[in-house]
Order: C-alpha cells, then sequence, then structure tokens
C-alpha cells in the first residue's frame, strides 16, 4: 500500500473500498443502506401498509437534521434480499435479573476505532474545553450508538442492538508497549484495587449516588460496585497480539476547515499510519479501515467552501468520508442550548486515578468543571458516530468475515486442511517458507517463538481475527466454532498465550449464545475450558490480569445461566480467592459474589430441597466479618441483614443457630458492628449491655440510627454478648473446614 500522490487522484486502498467489499460478499452482504431500508419497507408494508419512509428509526430521523454528509450510496443492488429473521434482540426477557451483567459483559468486546486528527483539528476542539483534542471530544458519544443498529450473522439473519457502540482511541502512541511486558500490567490489579478504596472513601457509587447499605449489598443482585470492578477488570487489559479486540478495526482521519493545506495534510495522515511514525506494530494487521472527516466551523468559515473540499475527499479518498459540522466557541452551562457531555464508562483504572474525564482536565468553563456542548454539535456528532459504525464499520466488518470465512476458514474445516494440520504436527509438513518464522523452538507452524506473536498475514492469525470479529459482530455461534477450531493448533505451536485466549473465549461465546441453554451445553466442557485457560495465562504465561478476567468471566455468565452452573460460578470465585489474584476490597467482593451465587439457586416448583441458603448466608457473614476489619460497618451490617434473610427460611421459628459457638459469633459480629457503627457517626459507644427495650443503648441514638423504614436493620438488633475478638480468618473460604460445615448442616 503506497502513499498517495499529488498529480493522480487517490485510489481507495483495498481494505476499505466499497466495490470490492460489495464484489466479495456479493448477494449475502448488500450494502448496509439498501439493506435498511428495504428492511424498513418490508416491515412496513407487512404490518401497517404504510409508505417505507414512515418506519424509520425516530432516532435516525432527528439525528438527519445537522447529517452534513452529501453522501448517499447509489445502485441499488438487485440482488434478491435474504429471508430475515425478527430483528429483536435476542436477550430480550431471556435473563432476568442478569441482563445488566451481560450487557455490560457484551459492550466491554467493542470495536476499537483510532483517531488521527490533524493539528488544526485538535485546536479547533481545545477551544471548546477538551485538552485532550478531537478524540476526547467523541470518545464518550461512541460508547453508546443512538438508535438500533442492525447487524447480520454468518447465515444471513439480521438481528437490532440497542446497546452497541465502539471504543475510540487515539492514535498517538498506541501499542507503544511491545508484545512482550508491559511495565504497566503488573500494577494494573493495584490501580484497580485503589480506584475501589477511592470510590468507598469517597462515598459514591458509579452511578454518580452516595454509597448505602441499602443499594451496594443488594444481593443476589449484582451491586454498583461490582458492576464497578467487573468495568476496571475489563478496562485493563491493553492491545496484544494473542487478542484483536483492541486492535484498531477503523481509523478516523480527521482535518478541519481551517487547514491550508486539506488534500495534502490528509494524503500526510494517512502516510504517517501506514509507513510513518503513527503506524501500528508489527503483530497488528494494517490493512483496516480509513475514514476521512472534515470538521467544518460553522462561527468562522463558509459552508460552500467545506462542501466543495468534501466532493474532492469523496473522489479522491472513496465514499468514506464525512463532513461534520461544529461551532467552535465554547459552551458553557447558562446557554440556552447547552447539553452536558455523558461521561466515559470505560476508563482504565490509570484514567480514574490520572482524572482523565473528570473536571481537573477540562479547560475552566466557568462552572462547576462539567464539559458543555450546543444542542446542535451534540446532534451532529451522533449523526456522524452513527453513519461511521452502521454504514462503514459494521458493512466492512461483515465482509471481512465473509471472505476469511470462505478463503480460511472452509478450508481449514475440510477434508484436507485437516490432513494439512495432522501432517505439520506429526511430520513437520506445511510449515511457514518465511525466514524467521517457525525456525525456533522447534516450532513447525507459523509462531514466532522469538517475538511471541503469529504474523498478521498467517491462517493461524487470520481465524483468531475471524473470530473476534464474529464475537464483536455478535454472532457467537460462529465465533465459538471458530475458536475451538484453532485452539488446537496454538497448543501445537506452544503458543501459549494464544492457547489460553482461545479457550477462554470459546467458553465465553458459548456460554453468550442465547440459542444454547444449558440442557444443551456441557458445563463440564465449558469448566475444563476455563481451567485450561487459567492454567496456561497463570502459570506458562504469568498473567494475572487475563487470569482474573477470564474467572471472572465465568463467574458472571455461569451464575446467569442459573440452574447447576451456579455452583460450578461459586467454585470459580472462590478459585479467585485461593490464587491470591484479588486482595483487600477485591476478596470481599467475591465473598458476596460467592453468595449472591448460591442465594441465585433455586429449587424446582414444589421441591423441598436443592437450595443452597446456608451457604449463602455462611458467605454473607464472611463478607460482614471482612467488611467490619475494613472499618466499613454499614456495609458489614448489610451482609448481616442479608444472611438473617436468607437463614429465616432454613433456621427455626425462633431463628437461633442450633449450635451456640454458631450463635455466639453470629451475636459477637452484630455487637461489634453496632458499635463500629456508632463510633464511626460520632456517637458514643452503648455503655450498657443492649436489651430488647433499647437495643442500641439510647432511644434518642436508635431513631437517628435506623432511618431504613423499609426493611430492619440488624444493627438494633438484641446483642446478649459483648464485643470481642472475632476468631474468624480472613482466609477461612474452604466450605469443607470445620467451622464453616456447622453452617452447612441440615
Amino acid at each position: 500500500m503506497t502513499s498517495p500522490g499529488d498529480g493522480t487522484p487517490v485510489k481507495p486502498p483495498p481494505s476499505f473500498s466499497p466495490g470490492v467489499a460489495r464484489n466479495a460478499s456479493k448477494s449475502r452482504y448488500p450494502d448496509e443502506h439498501d439493506a435498511t431500508v428495504s428492511l424498513d419497507a418490508e416491515l412496513a408494508e407487512t404490518r401497517t401498509g404504510s409508505s417505507p419512509t414512515s418506519s424509520l428509526p425516530a432516532t435516525t430521523a432527528e439525528l438527519a437534521i445537522r447529517s452534513a454528509s452529501p453522501q448517499s450510496r447509489s445502485g441499488r443492488s438487485s440482488t434478491p434480499q435474504l429471508a430475515r429473521s425478527s430483528i429483536g434482540s435476542p436477550l430480550d426477557g431471556r435473563f432476568d435479573g442478569s441482563e445488566d451483567i451481560r450487557s455490560l459483559i457484551i459492550r466491554a468486546f467493542s470495536p476499537t476505532v483510532a483517531v488521527h486528527a490533524s493539528e488544526d483539528t485538535d485546536e479547533l476542539v481545545r477551544n471548546k474545553g477538551f485538552k485532550g483534542g478531537f478524540s476526547e471530544l467523541i470518545r464518550p458519544f461512541g460508547e453508546t450508538v443512538p438508535g438500533k443498529v442492525v447487524i447480520r450473522d454468518s447465515i444471513g439473519s439480521s438481528r437490532a442492538w440497542e446497546d452497541y457502540g465502539v471504543r475510540f482511541v487515539n492514535l498517538k502512541g498506541f501499542g507503544e508497549a511491545h508484545a512482550g511486558r508491559d511495565p504497566g500490567r503488573d500494577s494494573s490489579l493495584a490501580q484497580m484495587e485503589e480506584v475501589l478504596e477511592k470510590q468507598l472513601d469517597s462515598g459514591e457509587n458509579s452511578l454518580g449516588g452516595p454509597i448505602s447499605s441499602k443499594d451496594v449489598l443488594g444481593l443476589p443482585a449484582t451491586t454498583p460496585l461490582c458492576k464497578l470492578f467487573l468495568r476496571q477488570l475489563l478496562s485493563t487489559t491493553p492491545a496484544a497480539p494473542h487478542e484483536t479486540f483492541g486492535h484498531p478495526v477503523a481509523s478516523v482521519i480527521s482535518i478541519s476547515s481551517r487547514n491550508t493545506a486539506p488534500l495534502e495534510t490528509l494524503r500526510q495522515l494517512y502516510a504517517e499510519s501506514s509507513t510513518g511514525d503513527r503506524r501500528l506494530p508489527d503483530w497488528v494487521q494494517q490493512e483496516y479501515l480509513r475514514y476521512y472527516v472534515l470538521v467544518h466551523d460553522e462561527e468562522r468559515d463558509d459552508i460552500a467552501e467545506s462542501t466543495r473540499l468534501y466532493d474532492q475527499m469523496k473522489r479522491h479518498f472513496g465514499l468514506h468520508c464525512h463532513l461534520l459540522r461544529l461551532r467552535s466557541s465554547q459552551c458553557v452551562v447558562t446557554d440556552d442550548d447547552s447539553t452536558q457531555v455523558p461521561s466515559c464508562e470505560w476508563l482504565s483504572p490509570r484514567e480514574h486515578l490520572s482524572g482523565v474525564g473528570e473536571a481537573q482536565t477540562l479547560v475552566d468553563l466557568g462552572t462547576d468543571g462539567t464539559p458543555y456542548l450546543f444542542d446542535s454539535d451534540v446532534t451532529a456528532i451522533k449523526s456522524f458516530i452513527r453513519e461511521l459504525i452502521v454504514q462503514s464499520v459494521i458493512p466492512f466488518m461483515e465482509n471481512r468475515v465473509a471472505v476469511w470465512n470462505d478463503q480460511v476458514a472452509s478450508r481449514r474445516r475440510g477434508i484436507s486442511g485437516r490432513f494439512m494440520s495432522m501432517s505439520r504436527r506429526w511430520a513437520g509438513f506445511g510449515s511457514s517458507s518465511r525466514s524467521g518464522i517457525g525456525s525456533s523452538g522447534g516450532n513447525s507452524g507459523n509462531y514466532d517463538s522469538t517475538q511471541n506473536f503469529y504474523s498478521p498475514d498467517s491462517p493461524e492469525a487470520i481465524l483468531r481475527k475471524m473470530a473476534d470479529f464474529a464475537f464483536m459482530l455478535r454472532d457467537w455461534k460462529l465465533a465459538a466454532s471458530t475458536y475451538d477450531m484453532i485452539r488446537s493448533d496454538f497448543g501445537n505451536d506452544k503458543a501459549w498465550k494464544y492457547h489460553a485466549g482461545a479457550h477462554e473465549m470459546c467458553a465465553v461465546s458459548m456460554l453468550l449464545n442465547p440459542l444454547a441453554m444449558s440442557a444443551k451445553i456441557k458445563l463440564e466442557s465449558v469448566d475444563q475450558m476455563f481451567e485450561t485457560a487459567c492454567y496456561s495465562y497463570l502459570t506458562r504465561c504469568s498473567d494475572a490480569p487475563h487470569a482474573l478476567r477470564s474467572l471472572t468471566l465465568a463467574v458472571e455468565l455461569l451464575k446467569s445461566r442459573g440452574g447447576s452452573a451456579t455452583e460450578s460460578a461459586a467454585r470459580w470465585a472462590m478459585r479467585v480467592m485461593d490464587f491470591g489474584l484479588v486482595e483487600s476490597i477485591g476478596q470481599i467482593l467475591f465473598m458476596e459474589r460467592v453468595a449472591a451465587c448460591y442465594a441465585s439457586k433455586t429449587p424446582a416448583t414444589g421441591a423441598k430441597w436443592g437450595a443452597r441458603r446456608r451457604k449463602a448466608g455462611m458467605w454473607s457473614i464472611l463478607a460482614a466479618d471482612q467488611w467490619l476489619k475494613a472499618g466499613k460497618p454499614s456495609l458489614a451490617s448489610s451482609c448481616l441483614e442479608e444472611a438473617e434473610r436468607l437463614y429465616a427460611v432454613v433456621l427455626e421459628a425462633d431463628g437461633v443457630f442450633p449450635m451456640p459457638e454458631m450463635q455466639a459469633f453470629v451475636d459477637n459480629l452484630r455487637h461489634a458492628v453496632k458499635v463500629e457503627y456508632l463510633e464511626a457517626r460520632g456517637f458514643d459507644a452503648p455503655d450498657k449491655t443492649p436489651t430488647e427495650e433499647d437495643p442500641i443503648g439510647t432511644e434518642e441514638t436508635s431513631e437517628k440510627l435506623d432511618k431504613r423504614s423499609h426493611r430492619r436493620s440488624l444493627i438494633g438488633l438484641p446483642a446478649t454478648l459483648d464485643a470481642g475478638n472475632l476468631n474468624m480468618s480472613p482466609g477461612a473460604r474452604n466450605p469443607e473446614d470445620p467451622p464453616n460445615d456447622d453452617f452447612e448442616r441440615a
């Protein structure tokens, strides 16, 4: 791929040429715009008999007000449209109580779009109050695309998603850390712990409200603190060779109307990203979609000149262009048409600690630090992002999957492909002839053991990228089959991190597939995949963040399956604590997750056995003990309340434990929580032993303390014993230990 010249029109690179994409897919993947209009027309004629334009989504029509792109894809395909299935989300109403956590996991693996802006574009955006330039401006808007996004799977059926999004990253400095060892990785887990402590100390949860005992530990539901931990964990791992989720699918190359040599600047930016200083590392595929954006200054420049320049861009660089119209002046909250910029959801722990996206990183706007934009700017940005994703990124990914599936995966699935795989494994045939690839370490495949990655054009790397693309397009059936097909090749080549990643994502794809329910999936095979992934990450690669991610995904997805899968989820949560992958607050959160897993296991209708309420109550009490030692008595009180609710079903009518030792331990814990709670709020500790009439010590203190009328607080319950030393080891997590057997006896 060569840099465009000055005298001749620039030909679009083959990787994003609309003509090449349409010829590669033909009837299976027609143009996205035409398919959407055709689908709307079919729905309109079938349901209401109205015109096709009346069935367009209201959000799209609203955003089209400021869409300044004259581009319209001409040449409607004459190929008959494929039969469509329902465009409703396949997860609607399927997993009550677990939809949020599943959506969070799905959105975590979104396509990555790099941003390469010219200096004049960044300067224009800085004047609007964003120090990070153009990438910081559009980043929060890309996390959720307005309106429904229709995606086709490998068999041609369509699904509509309302929570689709992309990750915008700055191309500058991307992939500076080599594939080997990232210096920032060793401290990533410690930074996560620091973020959690910061959130608890500030008294605010991830949703922006104060943390209270009511909404932090609502077992068995997922709490805001657990969601924050999971979001931080999924944002921790950087771009790596063994998985392509962090590799750019597309790149936005932008200039502004202030630029004196716009076309030359675009050529220069393209050359920098292809062969210059901004070139991606060798383990990243260089042929990705280029999308060109012209940012027009509404207040200083002429729209007619910008439109003529935009037409020249389309002639030189193809149809993947957009004209974005923004006001260059700074918006403050006092303006009538001001809109608050949404906060970024996917901030890494390092960004949280450094204050990225918070008030201290913004130019002083004369307000409380919250960034604001004009309503017209917000509408234009949302329209630009929707056009980028719906008309360019998703069709590009669909076409790439179709081509790779036809040219690479189909050969690998055939008899000749299996024969060559066996020959390479046992006789060394079919190995790469390129110098440096497969020449060291005794491997006969394409894996370069000196640099620890596959060449991007090798079949193994292409198949892994195809599986990741299918996963990001939410075609989990194709993704699972592709991961399953290549995991043995990675093991034969001793590419252990690739081997671990393929096992991890194969299991995750199987659990995310809404059509593959628990009865059709052998949980033993899923557990074996997670076991293999964890062993390879920890023992062979010494990669704790990826191991923690793998086990955490196993806990949450198995818990959402229900039934016998909840016990497997609880075992994986215990394994996280046994391996020491989390500390302090992380340990307590996983204790809560164990309790939530056991509490979510409900027996069949009418059955008197099969529930795990005793185990759930035990782990809630252990979490309460650890919260108390961490100096959070209100959270410990919530855990005790949850334990009381769980034990109320299995204990006798008086609620007394059958073993005096256990009753004494719980009473001591209750009283210690009560004392710590009072001292934390400036009240004097009770001088006398609490009684039924005055459980706290004074009636006035009790009225000030217990304001939660919707439930009874254990802080106000009687405690017949004084607070003493709670002889409970922090590491007592194994349910087979003697103290825990007392909780689990029938």
